[in-house]
C-alpha cells in the first residue's frame, strides 16, 4: 500500500505487493545482512541520518549495521539513503521498499526526518524531552515489504518556541523543527532555512532601523505624533514622511549585504503602541481602516527597493496590536509577509470555538490577512508569561488552533512557550504535541495523551493524568463563559481552581511519586511536573495577605517544607524559570518562609512589601532598591523612561471577607522633575475587562522626596483583579515630570 501525507492528509494510492515477506533489518543474537548506505558524497545532515539509524537500530537490539557509501557496491539488502527533495521545501520525505531495499529519500532535512520515522514506527523511539529518550528493547526489527508512502509537513516553518527545544538542537531534530530560532541548527541537522538576517529579527526593529536617541533632537518630524506632539520615547516612526523611507530603506539594504544568506529581514513596529497620528499618516489609516496601512505601504516601498538587489530575500513584518486588523485596500508585495499575533485572544478554547470577543475579531482578522499572502506567519501564545510554572490548563486548546492556522493558509507557525527555562507547567507535555501537530495536525489528541504520560510519567502515569484532566476540566468549565478568557498574564491558581480542588490534586500526585520511588529518572520527571502544583499550593496555603477570621476550608501544608521543596527542586534543575520577567522577589520570599515560616495575618488591616509586587521588564522599567527613606529600607522603584503599569499585584493572592469593602492605600514617594502627572495606580477587573478605580496625582500635589500614603480605592475585590501602578504618563512633548517613583508597600483596609 503506497500513503502520501501532504500537510498531514493521507490518500491512499495504490496497492502492491500484497502478501510479500517483511524485511527484516536486525534480528537480536544475529548479524544483519543489512548495510546503511549513504550518498556518493553525502551531506552533514544525511551522513548524521545514517548515524542516527545505525545507533539507535543498535540501541534496540545489540546489532550495529555497517554504513557505506554510494561509491561502493550497492548491497542486497539495504537501508539506503537517498539525497532528492520530495517536497515541503527539503522537509519531506519518501519510504519505499523495492527490491529488498529500503529507501528513505529527502532533501536538507527530509532523510533524517525519514529516518525518525522509520525509528519511531517501527521501533518504537520515543524522544519526549533532551533526557528522555525511551529505545524498547527490541528482538527483531521488520519494515513492511510493501512501504511506500511520502510526508511533507503541514507548515513550512514549524518553531516550537520553549527551551528545552531551543537549548538541544538535537532533540528539535527529532521533533522534525526546523525554524529560524534554532541558533545552533546547523547542516549536521539540516540547516536553517528560515533564518532571519542583518540582526533584523521577527519584531519590533524601528528603532533598531532609526533610533530615536540618534535622530530626534535634529528631526523630531521621524517620529511619532501623538496627541499633537512628537514623541521621542517609546515612540513609533512617522511613515508617511519620505525622509523615514528613505533612511529605513537604505539602513535595511546596508544590513542585507552584510549579511546576503538569510530568508527573512524583519521590518517592524516597536512593542508599544504609539502610532504616528500626523495628518498624513491618519489619512492613510482611515482610507485603509486600519493602522496596517501606513505600515504596509511603507513595508511595500522597503521590499520594492530590496528586491532590486535582493530578489530572493523576505521582508517581514507584523500584524499586531494596534496593526492586527488588514488593511482594506493595499495589497502586499509577493516579497512581503505579514506575522499576523494572538496576544489578546483566550487560550482556554481554540480560537475559532471561543465566545470571547478578541477570538471572535481575531477570526475576521485571519481570514481578510489570508486573503492577502500565501505565506502568512502567526506568532502565538503556549504559556502563562507572568506564571511559567503556575498551572495554565491550554492543552485541549492547541489542536484546535493549529489546526485553524491551516485552514488559513499559514505557512509559518510560531508557537511562544516558556522559553526561558525548563519545567514550566506540563512545558515537556506542550513542547512534544506542538511538534507533533505542527508536523501533522490530524494525529489524534487521545493517542498522543496516551502515548506520552506513559513514556514520560511511567507507572506514575495514570495518577498525573488524572490531575491533568481534572485541572483542565475546571478550566474548560470557567472559560465557557465570555468573559472568563485564559489569557497570557492570568495567575490561574488564584483565580479559577477552588480550594476543594487542593486536596485532589495532592493525592493524585502524592500516588504518582509512590509508583515511581525506585525509579530515580522517571521520579524527577514527576518530581519536576509537580513544581508547578506546589508553587499553586504554597501561595493558596498562605497567601500574601488574609484578611479573613478564619479559614477551615483550606488544607493545612507545612509551609516551610513546601517552601523548602521548591527551592531544591530549582537547585537540582538549575534552569527553572517562574515567569517571563524578574521574580527574585519570589524566591527570596521563599527562603523566608522556609527558614522562618509565616505568621498568618487575621484583622481589619493588613501590609503587604515591595517584594511581593511584581514588575514588569525589571532593571528597564524598574526594580527593587535599597531606600533609607523605606520603613524597612527597601522599596519598588518606577524609573521615568515609560508610564506603562509595569507594578501588579493579582487580587487572587490576597484572602478577602467574601462581600466586605476594602479600601486600598499605597505608601508611595515621589522624585520630582517639573510639573506633570506623578504616577498613575488603580485596580483592573479581568473579569469585567474595565478599571474599578484608581488615582492620577499630578507633581504639584506631592510633596517632592517624602513619602506619604495615597488612597487608591475603595471596592469590593474579586480574585480575577489587580492592582497596577506606572509612573506618570508623559506630557505631550514626550517627557516625564518625574525622576522616580517610589512605592514602600500597599495596605488593605476593611472599611466598616
Amino acid at each position: 500500500m503506497r500513503r502520501v501525507f501532504v500537510g498531514g492528509v493521507v490518500l491512499v494510492a495504490c496497492l502492491s505487493l500484497a502478501g510479500a515477506e517483511a524485511l527484516v533489518i536486525a534480528e537480536r543474537g544475529k548479524e544483519s545482512d543489512y548495510a546503511i548506505v549513504m550518498p556518493a558524497n553525502p551531506s552533514p545532515s544525511h551522513h548524521y541520518a545514517a548515524v542516527e539509524f545505525r545507533n539507535f537500530i543498535a540501541a534496540a537490539t545489540g546489532e550495529k549495521l555497517s554504513v557505506i557509501t554510494h561509491a561502493a557496491a550497492m548491497p542486497q539488502k539495504a537501508v539506503v539513503i537517498v539525497d532528492a527533495d520530495v517536497g515541503g521545501d527539503g522537509d519531506g520525505f519518501r519510504l519505499k521498499v523495492e527490491g529488498g531495499r529500503l529507501y528513505i529519500t529527502g532533501g536538507c532535512r527530509g532523510a533524517l526526518y525519514g529516518v525518525y520515522e522509520v525509528l519511531e514506527r517501527f521501533v518504537g523511539c520515543r524522544w519526549y524531552s533532551s533526557w528522555r529518550t525511551v529505545v524498547p528493547r527490541r528482538d527483531r526489527i521488520e519494515v513492511p515489504a510493501d512501504l511506500d508512502e511520502t510526508q511533507t509537513p503541514a507548515f513550512a516553518m514549524r518553531e516550537p518556541y520553549w527551551y528545552d527545544v531551543l537549548e538541544h538542537p538535537e532533540f528539535a531534530a527529532r521533533l522534525r523543527v526546523n525554524s529560524r530560532s534554532w541558533r545552533r541548527l546547523g547542516e549536521k541537522y539540516g540547516g536553517d532555512s528560515y533564518r532571519f538576517g542583518g540582526g533584523l529579527g521577527s519584531c519590533h526593529t524601528f528603532n533598531t532601523l532609526l533610533p530615536p536617541e540618534k535622530h530626534f533632537d535634529a528631526h523630531p518630524e521621524y517620529f511619532s505624533m501623538v496627541k499633537g506632539r512628537r514623541m521621542k520615547n517609546r515612540t513609533q516612526l512617522c511613515l508617511t514622511n519620505p525622509d523615514v523611507l528613505r533612511i529605513v530603506t537604505s539602513n535595511v539594504l546596508e544590513r542585507i549585504r552584510k549579511d546576503p544568506g538569510a530568508k527573512f529581514y524583519g521590518v517592524s513596529q516597536n512593542d508599544w503602541y504609539n502610532f504616528c497620528e500626523c495628518p498624513n499618516c491618519k489619512a492613510v489609516d482611515d482610507e485603509e481602516g486600519s493602522h496596517a496601512g501606513t505600515v504596509i505601504r511603507f513595508v511595500n516601498a522597503i521590499a520594492e527597493a530590496v528586491e532590486k538587489e535582493f530578489p530572493n530575500a523576505i521582508i517581514e513584518t507584523l500584524a499586531y496590536q494596534y496593526t492586527r486588523k488588514a488593511p482594506k485596500k493595499t495589497k502586499l508585495r509577493h516579497n512581503v509577509i505579514p506575522c499576523l499575533c494572538t496576544i489578546e485572544c483566550d487560550f482556554a478554547q481554540p480560537i475559532d470555538k471561543s465566545p470571547f470577543k478578541e477570538n471572535i475579531a481575531f477570526r475576521k482578522d485571519i481570514e481578510d490577512w489570508s486573503r492577502l499572502t500565501d505565506f502568512l506567519y502567526i506568532w502565538d501564545y503556549t504559556t502563562d508569561f507572568a506564571n511559567y510554572t503556575m498551572p495554565w490548563p491550554n492543552v485541549y486548546a492547541l489542536q484546535g488552533n493549529i489546526q485553524f492556522f491551516r485552514r488559513n493558509k499559514v505557512k509559518a507557525l510560531f508557537e511562544q512557550g516558556a522559553y526561558q527555562g525548563r519545567h514550566a507547567d506540563f512545558a515537556e507535555l506542550k513542547a512534544w504535541l506542538l511538534a507533533k501537530w505542527m508536523w501533522n495536525p490530524d494525529l489524534p489528541m487521545k493517542d498522543l495523551l496516551d502515548d506520552f504520560f506513559a513514556g514520560y510519567y511511567g507507572k506514575a502515569a495514570p495518577f498525573v493524568r488524572d490531575y491533568f484532566e481534572a485541572i483542565h476540566k475546571l478550566q474548560a468549565h470557567c472559560s465557557s463563559h465570555p468573559n472568563k478568557p485564559l489569557l497570557i498574564f492570568d495567575p490561574v491558581g488564584s483565580s479559577v481552581l477552588p480550594d476543594a480542588f487542593l486536596d485532589f490534586a495532592e493525592g493524585c500526585w502524592q500516588k504518582a511519586l509512590d509508583a515511581v520511588k525506585d525509579d530515580p529518572a522517571t521520579s524527577y520527571n514527576v518530581r519536576m511536573a509537580k513544581f508547578s502544583f506546589d508553587y499553586l499550593r504554597l501561595e493558596r496555603s498562605h497567601w500574601l495577605l488574609d484578611m479573613r477570621e478564619s479559614r477551615p476550608d483550606v488544607p493545612r501544608v507545612d509551609v516551610r517544607d513546601l517552601a523548602q521543596s521548591l527551592l531544591d527542586r530549582m537547585d537540582e534543575a538549575k534552569d527553572i524559570r517562574l515567569a517571563e520577567g524578574d521574580r527574585s522577589a519570589l524566591v527570596s520570599d521563599w527562603k523566608k518562609i522556609a527558614k522562618e515560616g509565616i505568621s498568618q495575618h487575621r484583622s481589619g488591616c493588613g501590609e503587604l512589601e515591595e517584594r511581593y509586587i511584581s514588575i514588569s521588564h525589571r532593571g528597564r522599567w524598574g526594580d527593587y532598591v535599597d531606600d533609607p527613606k523605606a520603613e524597612d529600607g527597601r522599596a519598588l522603584k518606577l524609573f521615568n523612561t515609560h508610564f506603562e503599569w509595569c507594578a501588579t499585584l493579582s487580587m487572587g493572592k490576597i484572602a478577602f471577607e467574601p462581600g466586605k469593602k476594602y479600601r486600598l492605600s499605597a505608601r508611595v514617594r515621589v522624585e520630582k522633575e517639573r510639573d506633570g502627572e506623578a504616577f498613575w495606580a488603580g485596580v483592573y477587573s479581568k473579569g469585567a475587562l474595565r478599571g474599578r478605580g484608581g488615582i492620577e496625582p499630578r507633581t504639584k500635589d506631592v510633596p517632592d522626596g517624602e513619602y506619604r500614603w495615597y488612597d487608591v480605592l475603595t471596592w469590593t475585590p474579586a480574585s480575577n483583579e489587580y492592582f497596577w501602578m506606572g509612573p506618570g504618563r508623559f506630557a505631550p512633548d514626550g517627557m516625564s515630570a518625574i525622576k522616580g517613583v517610589y512605592l514602600d508597600k500597599i495596605k488593605f483596609t476593611l472599611v466598616e
